[in-house]
């Protein structure tokens, strides 16, 4: 298992990244069940990209936000040469085995944005996709909530990232306005003790959602802002001159 991991983030992350420095971010959205990573994703992007539902477990072809002048980078097998590409709207019949492509002026240049399966699904192909999606990530934002942030199989994951060198931000969802502070602080002593200090934490409050199934804007505003930042730094990495030997 830990060889087939090893070759998977050779094919799927090493290897392209050496060959194309100049490529997007691959943020990959990954969380445990019923965390709301599908309607986290909707909400940063403003439009229904991926589906969201109350079914457990989901299986569906995975699902990759990229601006449309980003196409290039993904349609071939550049990354994830596993996973045939799909594109158009969603459909129950979606093959697991695919990878959905949805271009999106909403998304900046330089980062696209992947929904993952459930790291802790009960559908055992669904949990080696999400490991597989994980190891192709240049950034892990994982996804938990107030209830299930001190899971086991989530500590176990962000263990990996460490081991990988994969950057991770998390995203703390639902949390009631009045545990707040008290989930944030306990959440950021749990990484300190993992040598994950200096990530990024974002705090979701527990809101309505609109009648599109998406979180107010100002929930999302200061991810967005953070992606963003990202993706500009990437794209003028991208734009820089390379220094003669």
């Amino acid at each position: 298992r830990e060889q087939g991991e090893l070759v998977s983030q050779l094919d799927d992350y090493v290897l392209p990244r050496l060959e194309s420095l100049d490529a997007p971010l691959l943020a990959v959205i990954g969380g445990s069940t019923g965390a709301g990573k599908s309607t986290l994703v909707n909400s940063i992007v403003r439009e229904q990209v991926t589906r969201s539902g109350v079914l457990r477990p989901t299986t569906r072809a995975s699902v990759l936000i990229h601006h449309p002048s980003d196409a290039q980078w993904f349609t071939g097998e550049r990354v994830l040469p596993g996973l045939s590409r799909i594109t158009g709207a969603a459909t129950q019949g979606d093959d697991p085995s695919s990878l959905r492509l949805v271009a999106s002026a909403s998304v900046p240049r330089g980062l696209a944005l992947l929904d993952a399966p459930d790291i802790d699904s009960v559908v055992s192909a669904n949990r080696d996709l999400a490991r597989q999606l994980l190891s192709a990530a240049d950034l892990w934002l994982f996804v938990t909530t107030a209830v299930r942030y001190a899971d086991a199989v989530p500590w176990e994951m962000l263990e990996q990232a460490i081991d990988r060198g994969t950057s991770v931000a998390v995203v703390l969802d639902r949390v009631p306005m009045d545990a707040m502070e008290e989930v944030r602080a306990d959440l950021a002593e749990m990484l300190a003790r993992q040598g994950l200090g200096q990530s990024p934490v974002f705090a979701v409050a527990e809101s309505k959602l609109s009648k599109s199934g998406m979180l107010p804007v100002s929930e999302v505003t200061r991810i967005r802002g953070w992606l963003g930042s990202l993706a500009a730094d990437a794209v003028a990495c991208a734009a820089a001159p390379v220094a003669p030997a």
